[in-house]
């Protein structure tokens, strides 16, 4: 046996040879396998990932629809001139507070946002009309917010759309947030009369 270039045996005997490329198939197919088997792992993790990211987001607008539609309720029974639960308040306090922790899961920010808003809505329903408005209009106001929240819920469900804000809704909103203004400006002026 001569040595060439490189250090290689020439006139190897064919077992060696034959049990070298034995080897290097081995080596060769051991890594794909293992590439094979990384690859079908990390696939697997990015899909179970993503069947936990729709299960949440599912879990979030059944919250979501349920809090609209069981507030839409209370204020439909207030409005129908039904004596209030005892406990009416606490409850649509807490369906804000319910639509307010599905929002937290919302993906998308424009349906998130109108959530978010709905949830402020529901908590000082009071103030999304004018100071001098009857009780009926109240609860009107209020309603038209809850029907305009099912009917972009369903949309967004149904096409991945959020739709404009109804007339209604876009009021309510704009009364809520003067409110809010003035209660800031008040607040501000109390702590500096406080100093």
């Amino acid at each position: 046996m001569r040595v060439g270039p490189f250090g290689m045996m020439i006139g190897m005997d064919g077992e060696v040879i034959s049990g070298l490329i034995g080897f290097g198939g081995a080596v060769v197919g051991g890594a794909a396998a293992i590439g094979g088997t990384w690859l079908q792992q990390k696939h697997q993790t990015k899909m179970a990932r993503e069947q936990r990211e729709t299960a949440r987001q599912d879990a979030a607008f059944d919250m979501a629809v349920q809090a609209v539609f069981t507030a839409q309720d209370l204020f439909r029974n207030r409005w129908d001139g039904r004596r209030p639960e005892p406990d009416w308040d606490e409850r649509v306090h807490a369906e804000a507070s319910r639509l307010r922790l599905a929002s937290l899961s919302i993906q998308d920010s424009d349906i998130r946002q109108l959530l978010e808003q709905v949830a402020l809505m529901l908590t000082y329903w009071e103030h999304t009309v004018p100071r001098d408005a009857q009780s009926g209009e109240k609860f009107r106001a209020i309603e038209k917010v809850t029907q305009h929240s099912q009917e972009a819920l369903g949309q967004y469900l149904r096409d991945g759309i959020v739709p404009e804000v109804s007339a209604e809704y876009k009021d309510a909103w704009v009364e809520l947030e003067d409110w809010i203004e003035e209660m800031e400006a008040w607040e501000e002026h109390e702590r500096g009369n406080q100093l």
